[in-house]
């Protein structure tokens, strides 16, 4: 799956006039009422960089959305949150939680793809999986291979950084299983390395590059999944039931047209955009420039197949017991599928 076809370059055109077309009259609409608050789950990654994009440009504002962030370490762990209402939608990944509340008739839905890894195998992706630096140094671990037995820190199981691990894992002819397994927030994984807690570790930007200046890690593999979906957004029943379906279009109109701005390399990392993403990870501007960007489709659309694999993933893991046709994972009625 490539979220960028041969036509992307239309499809940013497209773009650019539906938000001259779509966007004045909410503004208009938006005006002389009170804006309507709705919280947010979401973690300090540059894989939410639209997110980020749309406080900043006051997108929400435009729509007469007021969003309140809530930075969590892992938003698997807020899935019943959401479920009860008391998040109206969470910024995260596909993992077990959001399965078992599927199979639990939990109204809890993913709506679009914030982020996808880059489909060149080559290219270094803005998760790699990291090693200890003594470690690469000394030559003990060269491949995934030699981190066999060794322990490996994962932000949480079942998430979409084990399912990643689990792609590179079976190019080697190995299995997740083969590895010992730590569960760590991300922002604890450099400590980890540094004093020899693990050995190996997988996080998002900007942490990765982090480790790698501070000469704690290096790179073992640069691009472990190729074009995997990364992130996605996902709403709970105050924005998927009754009135607040236009709610959660508002939210909608607003990430999509930062995700049209957000269609090449440069434009994520221009310099306007690099303070935003220091601003909101709260690290350096300096760092995040040499990161490694992530790849926004322009309409947030939705790999049905990798999403799908990545549920196979974790039934085939043994962390979910079944497996669920795509209306109990995504709602067509915000979410613009591709295959």
């Amino acid at each position: 799956m490539k979220p960028f076809r041969a036509f992307v370059g239309r499809r940013g055109v497209i773009a650019a006039l539906l938000t001259t077309f779509l966007f004045t009259p909410q503004l208009a609409c938006a005006q002389g009422k009170a804006p309507v608050t709705l919280r947010a789950a979401y973690l300090k990654s540059l894989s939410f960089s639209p997110l980020f994009l749309a406080m900043e440009k006051k997108y929400f504002e435009e729509e007469g959305l007021n969003i309140e962030l809530d930075a969590v370490q892992s938003a698997s762990d807020v899935i019943a949150f959401l479920g009860l209402g008391r998040l109206d939608l969470a910024f995260g990944n596909i993992g077990a939680p959001l399965i078992n509340a599927g199979e639990r008739n939990i109204n809890v839905r993913v709506v679009a793809a914030t982020s996808y890894y880059p489909a060149d195998r080559a290219t270094l992706a803005p998760a790699p999986i990291i090693v200890r630096k003594p470690l690469a140094d000394s030559g003990a671990v060269k491949t995934l291979a030699d981190l066999k037995g060794r322990k490996v820190a994962f932000n949480t199981r079942g998430g979409v950084i084990e399912y990643l691990v689990g792609g590179a894992s079976q190019r080697a002819g190995m299995q997740v299983s083969d590895f010992d397994v730590v569960t760590l927030p991300f922002p604890s994984m450099s400590a980890a390395l540094a004093n020899g807690a693990v050995d190996a570790a997988v996080m998002p930007e900007p942490l990765a590059t982090a480790v790698r200046e501070q000469g704690i890690g290096a790179v073992l593999d640069p691009n472990p999944l190729p074009a995997a979906l990364a992130t996605v957004l996902m709403f709970g029943p105050s924005l998927l039931e009754g009135a607040g379906e236009e709610n959660g279009k508002k939210v909608m109109r607003a990430l999509r047209r930062a995700a049209a701005d957000l269609d090449a390399p440069a434009k994520i990392m221009s310099a306007d955009n690099v303070r935003i993403w220091a601003k909101h990870t709260e690290l350096p501007a300096s760092l995040i420039a040499k990161t490694a960007p992530y790849v926004f489709d322009p309409q947030l659309a939705v790999s049905v197949s990798d999403l799908m694999r990545q549920q196979a993933f974790l039934r085939a893991s043994g962390q979910i017991s079944t497996t669920l046709s795509m209306d109990k994972i995504l709602d067509r009625r915000f979410a613009i599928e591709i295959p």
